[in-house]
């Protein structure tokens, strides 16, 4: 390990890693919405295994939503009921998924498929997205 290495990583890609945190951080913030749909496709792009980038993008979705759901607990805001049974499909979603990419993985699949189930899934928000917006009919959509 050189001294332009930490953790067996390049400073000039913790400066790439740190520089996409922040814009996945502002995107957040500014859209309200988790920066994994982002996180997992881009590590794909960057040559990581589908697992790595699967992994690491819920990695970053637990964080933000401990986060969170302790800001909104000091708040008032949360319903202990409905957390619990979300936590619970999400858990056997989870692991329903994982097992679904190694199965994909084993194929030599996982990448395409991963990545083309992401533009669908992005498509088909900005496409929800888009039509709420044109719809309008509660202030914040265009008129």
């Amino acid at each position: 390990m050189t001294m332009m290495e930490i953790f067996g990583i390049s400073a000039a890609m913790l400066v790439m890693f740190a520089g996409f945190g922040l814009l996945i951080g502002i995107l957040f913030g500014f859209f309200g919405m988790g920066g994994s749909f982002l996180v997992t496709p881009a590590l794909l792009v960057m040559g990581y295994p589908s697992r790595v980038a699967v992994g690491s993008g819920l990695a970053f979705v637990f964080g933000t939503s401990v986060i969170a759901t302790l800001k909104h607990r000091d708040l008032g805001q949360v319903d202990y009921k409905l957390g619990v049974s979300m936590i619970i499909g999400t858990t056997v979603g989870l692991e329903v998924g994982k097992e679904i990419v190694l199965h994909l993985e084993e194929l030599g699949m996982a990448g395409n498929i991963i990545s083309i189930t992401y533009v669908l899934l992005l498509g088909g928000i900005g496409a929800f997205v888009t039509y709420e917006a044109l719809k309008g009919g509660d202030g914040g959509g265009v008129s």
